[in-house]
């Protein structure tokens, strides 16, 4: 097992990247997140975003180089941050990180149950904390007005904005980007982000002992990469009419049947409307075959493993491979890291606000393995590569995992079909072919090989051999 290391004073690549011109930079080499960091801890406003959802510089630089700091796209401390989150006694490692609770729970509240992505868990939470005056509001993300393809950072003050927030998004949205507006509020605030969202928050209150005190509250969701708004616009210019702009886009748009039938429905200027005839994780599948993803395939985190809670879809099995809460009104699945998350939780439960059940953490893992396995396995030899290879490459400073000659084949057929998406006709065909009847056919086919493999007891959780960070009893 590796060492936990001390907090680092500074980035370790802050000597090739400061300032404004450092953060371009970050841009040019591949390493932007879209969090949106750079533009909400900016204390002068130096950052705006560009139409791709960049940063780009719109006013005078202080050279202050908090931007370079705080950026997670370059350098992530996960020894620093987790031991000072979770003690002395954390360690990088496990699937899911250090996990104090796990359980599957939904919203009382109906209504916020049945238009959540899942169980409406994160709406709930929020709206409860905002009723009880426990914050002034939550950072969380809605559809861009201006452009549908991509999400838009906001502070949720009131139950509508709340509402407005609500289901997933899976493409580009530059949610910290929306802490400019409470720089100098006192707070306390709740934030809902991705892992790399919460890892700039974090790396940032890592020097600010304020916006510790102004974001008390960290809720992350599970992610295994987001979808650049060019894939969001390429998918409508090839699924949808011709001579009509993409006006309205959900991606867990609501269904008769409920959890997880909730898909991917795009509504167009002229009135059309096209639904995907996929589950929505099917659909990002298709979808992000054929896209660009940039700096998310470098990630090492697909739970948010630095939140105070950690929430998603409860994609879990039974013993015959069946969906084992597959219920219309849906679940969410909820791991619980800090004691400040648990004294959120049992609030809400306490004020009726909340319904859960204890899991065992394995079922968590079994349900995301595949997301999981590609963060931690397939990410840290892609970054190996990338080191290997002399290209511009995010610090991790703990021990990275051999990779198997199992993760080394999927990862050539993964970059194999990472080829497509430089040929455009190419992805077109396929997008199209994907959504196509023969293309369903062939995808559900493969979700019950994969149901089988399920009910075979064929799909084993082993940790990474680079350390536990679950909680030792």
């Amino acid at each position: 097992m590796s060492k936990t290391k001390p907090i680092s004073s500074r980035p370790v690549t802050e000597d090739k990247y400061r300032n404004e011109k450092g953060i371009l930079q970050i841009v040019q080499d591949g390493l932007c997140h879209h969090c949106g960091a750079c533009i909400g801890f900016c204390p002068v406003g130096t950052f705006g975003l560009d139409e791709n959802a960049y940063p780009i510089q719109v006013d005078k630089c202080i050279d202050c180089n908090i931007c370079v700091r705080d950026c997670s796209g370059i350098e992530v401390d996960y020894d620093g941050i987790g031991t000072q989150l979770f003690g002395d006694d954390y360690q990088y490692g496990s699937f899911t990180g250090w996990v104090e609770e796990s359980y599957i729970g939904h919203a009382k509240e109906n209504k916020l149950r049945r238009n959540g992505a899942s169980g409406g868990v994160v709406t709930q939470l929020l709206m409860h904390l905002i009723d009880t005056k426990q914050i002034k509001g939550a950072v969380v993300v809605i559809e861009d007005p201006d452009e549908p393809a991509c999400g838009k950072g906001i502070v949720a003050r009131n139950r509508d904005d709340l509402l407005r927030s609500q289901q997933s998004r899976y493409t580009t949205a530059a949610t910290l980007a929306a802490l400019q507006e409470i720089q100098k509020e006192d707070g306390p605030f709740a934030l809902v982000g991705l892992p790399c969202q919460v890892h700039a928050l974090r790396k940032h209150q890592m020097f600010s002992s304020s916006w510790k005190r102004r974001v008390p509250i960290v809720i992350g969701l599970y992610c295994h990469f987001t979808l650049p708004m060019s894939a969001i616009k390429e998918t409508a210019r090839t699924l949808g009419p011709k001579r009509e702009r993409l006006l309205h886009m959900e991606f867990r748009n609501k269904d008769p049947r409920g959890w997880p039938y909730n898909t991917w429905e795009m509504t167009f200027n002229g009135g059309t409307v096209w639904r995907s005839p996929l589950d929505p994780g099917q659909t990002f599948n298709v979808v992000s075959r054929v896209t660009k993803l940039g700096r998310c395939l470098q990630c090492l985190d697909a739970t948010a493993e630095f939140a105070d809670l950690s929430i998603g879809d409860p994609w879990i099995r039974d013993e015959d491979g069946n969906l084992k809460y597959e219920t219309p009104e849906g679940w969410s699945s909820i791991m619980v890291r800090t004691t400040k998350g648990s004294e959120i939780v049992q609030d809400a439960i306490s004020a009726g606000k909340l319904e859960i059940r204890p899991i065992p953490l394995k079922e968590i893992q079994m349900g995301q393995y595949q997301m999981m396995t590609e963060k931690k396995l397939q990410s840290a030899f892609r970054i190996q590569v990338r080191r290997f290879l002399k290209i511009a490459t995010p610090h991790y400073s703990m021990r990275l995992p051999q990779a198997s000659h199992k993760i080394i084949k999927t990862e050539i057929a993964f970059w194999f079909l990472r080829t497509l998406p430089f040929f455009r006709s190419v992805s077109r065909i396929l997008l199209w072919v994907g959504f196509s009847k023969f293309g369903t056919w062939a995808i559900v086919r493969r979700q019950q090989r994969r149901k089988k493999r399920f009910a075979t007891g064929k799909v084993p959780i082993v940790d990474p051999d680079f350390g536990v960070s679950e909680k030792r009893t």
